[in-house]
């Protein structure tokens, strides 16, 4: 039996600084891919001329600019390999990266995708890349894989190698994501997919203060948090209204009285909505908790604790304090609502004491915790 092929995929724009040791990577790899396509998304920094440079090493393909998604598309649609890669331009690929991903992906073919972790890396002097820290990815339980993901993005999309035809059954990428594009198609993978991990790394990542994001987003390295949140807000809602209430927990845990099944999934869903800084439907399902057991939820408190220190949650509630604080009226009106008031409270003390920012950044988590332990009770 041959060995599937592999086409990389390049979607770029304006990197002429750093795609060419990206490109060069790729074109080293001990098993060599079928193809290297790069999507040039209207570049204006003579990216197109670096890539003349390459002749038939590589394809290039210039399109309008539309953002990192509509690239993506078209190459998937010009793509012949049977696997696809799809790799960031400012990255720089390990050299067994595809033979590594090949191996593991072979010894489980009914996978619809491998991952694999990841080096951060930084520019040296000399403006090559310099390899850092391992981003490590453990081994996940298959049938938590989907809801762990949904709380947080544990491994990254370009060290994926995903069946060409999974990606176009799955539509591609959403066009209407400028940031988050590949945190919404990795959910959907997961979703979908058996997963395979290789443990072999396969990249490294590179942290710059460069521009990043689409022409319509531009932004530098220190505001990528708050770009990434307000996407990541847009695919909490997409998965709130297209992911059954079951499904946030995992596969082993749907079982049960039919109560104690949709209270935890009412709860998991709550995490994930704050996790994505999604504050309003993070209220909605704790109130339908409360609803649900007359004020009397089993692990209701420590999973608001928990929910408040995750992902967006605490930026999302810090740029709309006041409201927030206001919006808390109504679930303090239902028993046991005031209990969850203070669980939050409790939540960003533990974040106050062991964050580790600076001390402005901890007290204010500290005074934050104080005004909501004060709101609790009047």
């Amino acid at each position: 039996m041959s060995q599937p092929t592999v086409s990389v995929l390049v979607p770029t724009f304006n990197r002429v600084n750093y795609i060419a040791e990206c490109l060069d990577s790729l074109l080293a790899q001990t098993v060599p891919p079928l193809e290297v396509i790069v999507i040039d998304d209207g570049s204006e920094d003579g990216t197109a001329d670096l890539l003349a440079s390459y002749g038939h090493r590589i394809r290039h393909i210039r399109k309008e600019n539309g953002g990192k998604p509509t690239a993506v598309n078209l190459g998937i649609q010009e793509a012949r390999g049977d696997l696809i890669w799809i790799f960031d331009d400012d990255d720089v690929a390990l050299p067994d990266a595809i033979e590594t991903r090949l191996a593991a992906l072979t010894g489980c073919p009914d996978a619809g995708f491998v991952y694999s972790p990841h080096y951060y890396g930084s520019d040296g002097q000399d403006g090559r890349i310099v390899q850092g820290r391992l981003h490590a990815v453990p081994e996940h339980d298959p049938d938590s894989f989907f809801a762990e993901l949904m709380l947080g993005c544990f491994f990254h999309l370009a060290t994926a190698l995903v069946r060409r035809e999974v990606y176009l059954q799955l539509g591609g990428f959403d066009t209407q994501l400028l940031s988050s594009e590949d945190y919404d198609m990795q959910l959907r993978l997961a979703c979908t997919q058996k997963a395979v991990r290789s443990s072999a790394p396969c990249f490294i990542f590179r942290q710059h203060s460069g521009l990043r994001g689409a022409k319509a987003i531009r932004y530098v390295g220190a505001d990528r948090s708050k770009v990434f949140r307000r996407f990541d807000q847009r695919v909490g809602r997409k998965l709130r209204a297209d992911v059954d209430l079951r499904d946030y927990l995992p596969r082993h845990a749907g079982t049960g009285d039919e109560g104690s099944v949709r209270e935890a999934a009412l709860l998991a869903r709550m995490q994930v909505m704050a996790s994505k800084g999604c504050l309003p439907e993070m209220l909605e399902d704790l109130r339908a908790v409360l609803a649900l057991t007359d004020g009397k939820p089993a692990q209701g408190a420590a999973m608001v604790r928990k929910a408040i220190c995750t992902g967006y949650a605490w930026s999302a509630m810090e740029d709309d304090w006041t409201d927030f604080r206001a919006s808390l009226s109504e679930l303090k009106a239902m028993p046991g609502g005031r209990g969850m008031v203070r669980a939050m409270a409790l939540g960003c003390l533990a974040m106050a004491k062991g964050y580790p920012g600076t001390l402005s950044e901890r007290l204010g988590k500290g005074r934050a915790g104080l005004q909501l332990w004060l709101n609790s009770i009047f």
